[in-house]
């Protein structure tokens, strides 16, 4: 499997944890496609046989080995700190269970122009071969902070500008990644992004949603989303998000959010009234609320 670097210096990161098989064939899709980048993988500190795996593939792409998991944020802050001593003006990063449809990449491109940052259009299903896929929300508009999410399956316009994109595939502009201080690993799993993409479009990057670019993921994938630990870290970085990004955080948590009030209120009475699972989920929750609050951060070995 040989992969050519571009003359546009673009470098591809994929970010393996335990997951070898879902890395070999997101790392078969960018090499297939219209147009092929550099590519490094990142192994998070894998516990499995995920290296042995990895080490076996074609000597043109790079394996970057942890010796710890660092979370997405620091597993992806690895990759783009190689793709910048490799003098990459561009980086996307990939899951490793995401699957670049063959015109993704270039479809991007096309559009660099107009955009410091920009998604895909992200589809799912049971298999990335299936007729029938999926969209789910990726782009949003925020109006004096509400989020407003941008709903498109394709249109003609190919591409549409937006405050906040996320997702699985996330094409970065390098020079303002690095001027804005890559992710904070103080998030450790989930609103990572939101938060780069934040700081990135405050200093005045333009963020874009490439509807006619297409990337499958297979969701919940590196943390299943129903999971005890994910639960914590979604609801614990949802406040340290807006700890970080809002001027009175209290008051958008207490006024402008009330679906919180609606979270822990559920949790209260499943912990009441649940069975073991739901009381475990349910407990992770409300300490993710309160860490939060706390200003908890990092990794967690709870739940």
């Amino acid at each position: 499997m040989r992969l050519a670097p571009l003359p546009d210096r673009v470098v591809a990161v994929i970010l393996n944890w335990n997951c070898a098989d879902d890395t070999v064939r997101c790392l078969r899709a960018v090499a297939g496609g219209s147009t092929v980048p550099d590519v490094v993988i990142v192994d998070n500190g894998s516990t499995d046989d995920s290296v042995e795996k990895l080490e076996r593939l074609d000597g043109s792409v790079t394996l970057l080995r942890l010796d710890r998991n660092l979370g997405y944020a620091g597993g992806m802050n690895a990759g783009i700190r190689e793709a910048q001593a490799r003098g990459a003006d561009w980086v996307w990063l990939l899951n490793a269970d995401s699957v670049p449809r063959p015109h993704a990449l270039s479809t991007l491109l096309r559009h660099a122009d107009r955009f410091e940052v920009s998604t895909s259009l992200q589809t799912t299903s049971a298999d990335p071969g299936d007729p029938d896929v999926e969209p789910y929300v990726v782009a949003a508009m925020l109006p004096k902070g509400k989020v407003r999410p941008v709903r498109c399956g394709g249109c003609a316009e190919g591409a549409h500008e937006v405050d906040m994109v996320t997702g699985a595939a996330l094409l970065l502009r390098l020079a303002p990644v690095i001027e804005v201080g890559l992710f904070d690993e103080r998030f450790f799993h989930y609103k990572e992004e939101f938060d780069l993409v934040r700081r990135i479009g405050d200093a005045g990057g333009r963020v874009g949603f490439v509807c006619g670019s297409e990337v499958w993921h297979k969701r919940g994938g590196s943390l299943s989303g129903s999971s005890p630990r994910a639960r914590y870290y979604y609801h614990r970085n949802e406040i340290l998000y807006v700890r970080k990004h809002y001027p009175r955080p209290l008051r958008r948590l207490l006024i402008g959010e009330p679906i919180h009030y609606r979270n822990v209120a559920r949790s209260l009475f499943r912990l009441a009234a649940g069975n073991r699972e739901r009381r475990r989920a349910s407990l992770a929750v409300l300490a993710g609320y309160w860490d939060g609050l706390r200003g908890v951060h990092g990794p967690t070995e709870r739940f």
